[in-house]
C-alpha cells in the first residue's frame, strides 16, 4: 500500500513575477511616501476585488467591507513604517508579500470580533436587543449601497491631483478612514507626504468634502 503526500500547486512566472513586483514597491514603499500611497492603493483595490470573488473568505463579521480593507491596509502601512521583526519573515513562493500581511491581519481581526458568552444563573433573566425587521435591513443595504454608489462616483470625478491628496488624506486619518471616519485626518502629515503646505491640504480636503457631499445629497 503506498502513501500519496499532496502536492502543492506548481508555480506559474506570472505569480512570481507578481512576487517580485511587489517586494520591489514594498522595498520602495518602506522610505518613500509617494511609493507608500502608491502601494496602499494597489493594495486597496486588489483586497475590494478579493472581497467581491470571495465574500466570505474575506469577511468579518461585525464589521462591512470597507472597514475590513481600511482595518488591513492601514495594517500594512503600520507594517511597512513601524514592522515587527516576524513580518519580514512572512514569504512563501509565488505569493505577494502584502497579501501574507492582509490574511496575517484578517485572521487576528476575526478572532478579536468573536463573540464571548457571558454565563449567568438560571434565575437571571438575559437581556435581548431588539433585531432590526427585514423592512428596516433592506432599508440600510439600500442606504449602504447608496453611499457606495455615491462615493464610486466621486471618486471617479476627480482629477489627478485631488486623486493624490484622497490617497494622502487617507494615509493620515487618525481612525483609519476618511469621509466614513468620525474624526478628522492629519492634515499637516498628508501636506509632508507630498510636500506640500498645510494650507493647500485644508483647500484639498473642503474640495473633496464638496465632492463627495454633492454626490451624497444626489441620493435623497
Amino acid at each position: 500500500m503506498t502513501c500519496r503526500t499532496p502536492t502543492s500547486r506548481p508555480l506559474t512566472p506570472r505569480a512570481l513575477a507578481a512576487e517580485l513586483c511587489d517586494l520591489r514597491e514594498r522595498d520602495a514603499a518602506t522610505t518613500d511616501d509617494a511609493a507608500l500611497i502608491a502601494y496602499e492603493a494597489k493594495w486597496r483595490r486588489k483586497l475590494a476585488r478579493l472581497q467581491r470573488a470571495y465574500p466570505e473568505r474575506w469577511r468579518v463579521a461585525g464589521l462591512s467591507d470597507d472597514e475590513v480593507r481600511d482595518l488591513l491596509t492601514l495594517h500594512l502601512i503600520e507594517a511597512l513604517r513601524n514592522p515587527e521583526p516576524s513580518v519580514w519573515h512572512l514569504a512563501r513562493p509565488g505569493r505577494e508579500w502584502g497579501l501574507l500581511v492582509a490574511r496575517e491581519k484578517l485572521g487576528a481581526l476575526r478572532k478579536s470580533f468573536r463573540l464571548g458568552a457571558t454565563p449567568c444563573g438560571l434565575s437571571q433573566e438575559p437581556a435581548f436587543s431588539q433585531a432590526p425587521n427585514q423592512e428596516e435591513q433592506l432599508l440600510e443595504g439600500e442606504a449602504e449601497r447608496g453611499r457606495a454608489l455615491a462615493q464610486q462616483r466621486a471618486e471617479g470625478a476627480l482629477s489627478r491631483p485631488q486623486r493624490r491628496w484622497l490617497a494622502a488624506l487617507k494615509l493620515s486619518a487618525r481612525a483609519g478612514g476618511f469621509f466614513e471616519s468620525s474624526r478628522e485626518p492629519n492634515l499637516s502629515a498628508a501636506s509632508r507626504m507630498l510636500g506640500r503646505n498645510r494650507s493647500s491640504a485644508q483647500r484639498a480636503y473642503h474640495e473633496l468634502q464638496a465632492r463627495f457631499g454633492r454626490e451624497l445629497e444626489r441620493l435623497k
